[in-house]
């Protein structure tokens, strides 16, 4: 595992030097390939979970006064993995200050302040994110101002979002499955198992899934179906949160359980 880290920060100290050139300035072409070859090293580092190279990595590029949004974001997001939100704004806002325009940062910032319950700031970032063309999955951005809207009772407008994002991607699994929950608690139980029942097309082995299902059926008064839909949350996710919920209502509806 150590000769694995230090190989990989070999690659990724031999892409910066030969980012930043020895002596003079490599053709824009070449900077621009190599910078690329960093960056995907980095994020190989960042999906193994291997925190402590992402950030070696990271201080090198600002030892050597590199400015790049991307990889000012890549440490947003181990700053937020590591509880570290106000770090991650600073990140974020030097992200922008290169592309205001960078929907990733916007909707990020937009998450981070909701957090932290300061949702004037959030539905700001939210916005932003949203009316980015450039931004390629204005989706989530839409979702999330669904769910601050939903947090102030505002929920026709978190309706209104949750659908937009379904719009611009029909599979959007959080959306469908926000939306059934909005459903369910106005009793709008027919609309609520229509989105479950495409949010379970989406991932079938979704423990929450049923958990959403068990809870519909239970209120339309479908027992069976409902301590099926439970027990199946259980074998899914048997150490989950939704786990310990569907096994509180299985509890409830039968003490022999």
């Amino acid at each position: 595992m150590q000769t694995r880290k230090i190989i990989t920060f070999g690659l990724l100290l031999f892409c910066l030097i030969g980012f930043a050139g020895c002596g003079h300035s490599p053709e824009k072409s070449q900077k621009r390939e190599l910078s690329e070859q960093f960056y995907q090293n980095l994020l190989v580092a960042f999906n193994a979970k291997d925190y402590q190279l992402v950030r070696t990595g990271l201080n090198e590029i600002n030892k050597a006064g590199i400015a790049n949004k991307r990889t000012l974001y890549l440490e947003a997001l181990v700053d937020v993995i590591q509880d570290m939100p106000d770090k991650a704004i600073d990140r974020l806002h030097e992200a922008l200050a290169l592309d205001p325009d960078f929907g990733e940062a916007h909707n990020m910032l937009g998450t981070i302040y909701m957090q932290q319950n300061k949702l004037s700031l959030a539905r700001t970032e939210f916005l932003e994110a949203c009316e980015n063309s450039l931004y390629s999955t204005p989706e989530k951005a839409y979702h999330n101002l669904g769910n601050l809207y939903t947090r102030q009772g505002k929920l026709e407008l978190a309706q209104g979002c949750y659908m937009k994002a379904i719009e611009l991607n029909r599979n959007y699994f959080p959306s469908h499955y926000e939306l059934s929950r909005l459903y369910l608690n106005s009793n709008r139980l027919d609309l609520a198992f229509d989105e479950i029942e495409k949010a379970r097309e989406i991932a079938p082995e979704h423990p929450g899934v049923w958990l959403r299902i068990g809870d519909i059926e239970i209120t339309r008064g479908n027992t069976d179906i409902a301590v099926a839909a439970y027990k199946k949350v259980i074998k899914l996710g048997p150490k989950s949160n939704f786990a310990e919920q569907a096994a509180d209502e299985l509890n409830r509806i039968s003490k022999d359980y």
